[in-house]
């Protein structure tokens, strides 16, 4: 799979020195202390990591099996009350029922290629908002991959993918989430989920997936015994 940044690594590193250095500078905020530097430093490093690495960033250990129950159940909970298979949607179980993937349909979200959320999006991107909540950060990290049909040459394909991820990102960043935690990827059309060959095939293709990956705060929270959102 293909994957187009949204934002320069090299821009989000320079952010997160320039933080460092400003927190370092004034003693008003003396709490930018080595752990603070190293958590910093950390955040920005998942930004370098591979859609694959960042789907196995957080070895889960004993834990897993704790963890795999709650998200079985949170899945099946999704599944039941918000992404319905009548919608078109659909949410599977992946990495040894690990990680939650729910997969939206482009039409939900967009008019035939827009860009420009549709009026209902909402209904389909809110409920994400509950995984990355800024007083309770890296609970999970939820990775967004934007596919197309290959209605269209290469380039109009990887550029709508790239400019309706980037929607999906803007929205959720303007409804408060920690989008420390979300990964937005444009896979064009090079991964679909069935031929291109028919109506029915390329609307298939042309979808939003988000994986919902539990971060170290879930793992901190299975060696205490329980895990809750």
């Amino acid at each position: 799979m293909k994957k187009l940044s949204i934002f320069s690594a090299i821009e989000r590193i320079a952010a997160v020195l320039a933080i460092i250095l400003l927190m370092a500078a004034s003693p008003a905020i003396a709490w930018a202390d080595e752990d603070t530097e190293d958590e910093l430093a950390r955040i920005a490093a998942l930004d370098e990591l591979s859609n694959e690495e960042l789907i196995q960033s957080v070895n889960l250990g004993k834990q897993a099996e704790l963890i795999s129950k709650f998200q079985d159940k949170e899945a099946k909970r999704l599944l039941k009350d918000v992404y319905k298979r009548a919608d078109g949607c659909d949410v599977e179980m992946y990495r040894n029922h690990e990680v939650i993937i729910v997969t939206i349909p482009a039409s939900q979200l967009f008019s035939p290629n827009s860009t420009r959320l549709s009026g209902e999006a909402d209904k389909y991107l809110d409920p994400i908002l509950r995984y990355v909540k800024t007083n309770r950060p890296d609970m999970y990290r939820v990775l967004l991959i934007m596919h197309t049909d290959d209605t269209g040459s290469t380039s109009y394909t990887d550029n709508l993918s790239l400019n309706r991820v980037e929607a999906v990102y803007d929205y959720l960043d303007e409804a408060g989430a920690d989008t420390r935690y979300i990964f937005p990827t444009a896979a064009g059309s090079t991964d679909p989920l069935v031929p291109n060959n028919t109506v029915d095939g390329r609307a298939k293709n042309r979808r939003l997936e988000v994986y919902l990956i539990p971060g170290k705060r879930m793992l901190n929270e299975a060696k205490k015994g329980r895990v809750a959102l």
